[in-house]
């Protein structure tokens, strides 16, 4: 059987070389040019060609091409030594080679690599070493920076928390912690992309937090690709346990990033238009993500029996089957917010609690 080839982008020559190779000699077909992790997904292919330095390479995108089927073959350079061959290795690659061997040699570890394929279920690593959570909002200013940072500290009791500003559009964890604006997730990525430092030290500790601050500079930095969120969250399992991303509003979120969350909280707030946008925005969601791993927040609501009732009516009304938690509105969390401090008691810290037990229990189970 001729094999089909996938080979990853790379600014290095091993890819044309071998593409030349196979379409003037034969021996393999080349089916897939892999610009980015979806690509891998949406391609059929026997075997992946990648190498150390590529921005996407993780262990997540590793698990699922071995899950979907096929081999990974990592390239590197013989001056990069062992730490490209370890990274390549963590990542669960297949067998690795460098990257100036002959074509044919590079074949030969595909050949090999399928003739000793291992079904991925057996002994398959998971996609991830912990849980994540992500929480948007159906629009700005529903409070989704307020629950996920309750939420993140009222998990740390139990487990390793690692909490992240992914919002593209208005990062504020750091600004609502009061941390500096330097290290944020721009430096977190270069450190994981290339090894450029300790990942720890690009993390804030605040109550037994870790904290990944947003983008400092909306104007001059690039937006984060999915790409790039997985290959942070897949560094950050090497610290943490849970990790709770603060995603900003649906409309601006990462495009493709709620499907590599274990949960996925959508937020609004407990009130008429809160609860329209909520029904709407769920529509949108179910559509994008597994609605077993969906939970709907009411946000900020008055603390009446009549308006949780009626909130609760009009959304399980609709959507039975979805988890809803009803978060009522405090007072006493604006002192909190301008002195830095995660509200540790009061009516909305206890029902965040609450959502933070029915996550821990999960865990455990």
């Amino acid at each position: 059987m001729t094999p089909d080839i996938a080979l990853a982008a790379s600014a290095r020559e091993w890819p044309d070389r071998l593409h030349r190779h196979l379409l003037e000699h034969g021996g393999g077909r080349v089916v897939a040019r892999v610009m980015g992790p979806d690509q891998t997904v949406e391609a059929s292919f026997d075997a992946l060609f990648i190498d150390d330095v590529c921005s996407f390479l993780t262990p997540r995108l590793v698990t699922g091409v071995k899950k979907s089927g096929g081999e990974v073959i990592g390239v590197f350079a013989p001056a990069d030594g062992s730490d490209a061959k370890r990274r390549l290795l963590e990542c669960g690659i297949s067998d690795v080679i460098e990257m100036d061997a002959p074509p044919d040699e590079l074949m030969e570890k595909v050949v090999s690599a399928l003739a000793h394929r291992v079904p991925a279920s057996v002994d398959a690593p998971s996609a991830s070493a912990g849980w994540s959570i992500g929480l948007t909002g159906v629009s700005d200013g529903v409070g989704t920076t307020e629950v996920a940072t309750t939420l993140a500290a009222g998990l740390v009791n139990d487990l390793r928390v690692a909490l992240v500003d992914v919002d593209p559009t208005w990062p504020s964890i750091a600004q609502r912690l009061d941390l500096p604006l330097h290290p944020n997730i721009r430096t977190a990525l270069d450190m994981v992309a290339h090894g450029s430092g300790n990942l720890e030290s690009a993390t804030h500790v605040v109550g037994g937090l870790a904290v990944v601050g947003g983008v400092a500079d909306q104007g001059a930095a690039s937006p984060l690709s999915q790409s790039e969120v997985s290959m942070l969250f897949d560094a950050l399992f090497d610290l943490s346990e849970v990790i709770v991303a603060d995603l900003g509003p649906l409309q601006h979120a990462v495009r493709g990033a709620f499907r590599g969350f274990d949960t996925v909280a959508l937020i609004g707030t407990g009130d008429p238009i809160g609860v329209a946008r909520l029904l709407r925005s769920v529509e949108q969601l179910v559509e994008i993500v597994d609605p077993d791993s969906l939970v709907v927040v009411a946000n900020k609501t008055p603390r009446r029996r009549y308006y949780e009732s009626e909130i609760r009516r009009e959304i399980q009304g609709a959507y039975p089957e979805l988890p809803l938690v009803v978060l009522p509105f405090d007072q006493r969390l604006s002192d909190s917010i301008w002195e830095g401090q995660v509200r540790q008691s009061g009516s909305f810290a206890k029902a965040v609690d609450r959502m933070a037990a029915l996550i821990n229990e999960g865990l455990g189970s």
